[in-house]
């Protein structure tokens, strides 16, 4: 038989491998390198006793350093159906919030014509919130693995299933003792196993017997940018501690709570 002849018979008799399938939580983690980021377009609906009183719209920049650490640059706008002077400047300007080395900045919303005039941002030493994350932390380690550890439907480009909020690491949401509800998530993939959209459901009662509804919906774009959060200019910085009587955005959820009718 020819050369040729044997190479094409050679390669007909030798069954072609599948591509091996990508593994999430591995693209997950080759994505989490110093430097890099990603940007997370992130849409928060609540409601109460089943009637919805607030959207808000949050565009986040996250970038990690090492250890997981990761520091946000957010953007927040706000919406309500709800007529209530308790949130009205939050809904008037977006919520501008940025997370770098360990410290939390906020400007914008209700901030706006409350400070100094040769000052834009509030500091805290302590983890000031936007409303992005009311969801469930993609980056905080081993979070992804105990979603995908609870599926109940699992294809190459999906997945879904329910959750004890008290089996997710860093206990998200508000979770609390004595409280546990169950959270409904589905992950959407790239070809790559990288997770494009994140989405969770979650209804628990409050204090005040309130059924509160939490829906999330978070989308990943630009995996693997270049990506460094750094803080505010300090001259146009001032410490929260100098401003007692002020309270920051990330408190608009709880008021805007107080503000729902009694009757449902």
């Amino acid at each position: 038989m020819k050369p040729l002849l044997i190479a094409l018979a050679l390669a007909t008799a030798v069954p072609t491998q599948p591509a091996p399938k990508p593994d999430p939580v591995k693209a997950l983690k080759a994505q989490v390198v110093p430097g890099r980021g990603v940007t997370v377009s992130v849409v928060t609906r609540m409601s109460g006793d089943g009637k919805h009183f607030l959207t808000a719209r949050t565009t986040r920049v996250a970038g990690f350093r090492k250890g997981w650490r990761v520091d946000v640059d957010d953007s927040t706008s706000l919406y309500t159906p709800l007529k209530s002077e308790l949130i009205e400047d939050d809904l008037r300007f977006p919520t501008l919030l940025i997370r770098a080395k360990g410290k939390s900045y906020t400007s914008g919303g209700r901030l706006i014509g409350r400070l100094p005039l040769d000052k834009k941002w509030v500091y805290t030493d302590y983890r000031e919130e936007s409303f992005a994350d009311f969801g469930v932390d993609l980056f905080h380690p081993g979070t992804l693995e105990a979603l995908l550890a609870t599926a109940s439907s699992v294809t190459p480009r999906t997945a879904k299933g329910s959750i004890r909020v008290s089996k997710i690491p860093g206990l998200p949401l508000g979770g609390r003792p004595g409280s546990d509800p169950k959270l409904a998530w589905a992950l959407w993939f790239d070809a790559k196993g990288r997770v494009t959209r994140l989405a969770t459901r979650l209804s628990h009662k409050t204090n005040d017997d309130m059924m509160l509804g939490i829906n999330s919906d978070q989308r990943f774009t630009g995996w693997g940018a270049r990506v460094t959060v750094e803080p505010p200019p300090a001259d146009l910085v001032m410490s929260q501690d100098d401003l007692p009587e002020l309270e920051l955005p990330g408190e608009a959820a709880m008021k805007l709570t107080e503000a729902l009718p009694k009757e449902h």
